[in-house]
């Protein structure tokens, strides 16, 4: 069975990361780039993308180079279009994205700790595997 990918939005996780550095919350955020609560809440928790002005206003606001942010909500854009089918095209396992996006933010220890469960799962299902 394929795994469905119904993942958040990069530029929201970006955008949340920069705001709690920031110290700055929805409400201010909307304020600051004249968008409503509702708006920013639905980009900063990664189910909307922001347009392109919107994108200059968030860099702005946030301090965030604007062809970073720029770059990150074209990924988001393609990925909202065409799903898991630019990751097939480079050679990658999409069902992997949901461990490459927060990979970064393990420490090595638990980097290798989720290597270690995942190599005891595979023996676990071969020897499984041969069994029948």
């Amino acid at each position: 069975m394929a795994l469905k990918l119904n993942l958040p939005l990069r530029t929201g996780e970006v955008l949340t990361r920069r705001m709690v550095e920031l110290k700055v919350s929805k409400r201010t955020l909307a304020h600051a780039v004249g968008a409503s609560y509702e708006y920013v809440r639905r980009v900063v928790g990664g189910q909307s993308v922001p347009s392109k002005s919107m994108v200059h206003d968030l860099a702005t606001a946030l301090k965030i180079r604007e062809d970073e942010l720029q770059r990150i909500v074209t990924a988001d854009r393609i990925r909202l279009k065409f799903g898991t089918i630019p990751l097939e095209l480079a050679g990658k396992n999409p069902e992997l994205e949901p461990l490459e996006m927060v990979w970064s933010h393990l420490s090595q220890d638990h980097k290798a700790d989720l290597i270690a469960q995942a190599q005891a799962w595979a023996k676990r299902d071969r020897e499984t595997a041969k069994k029948h």
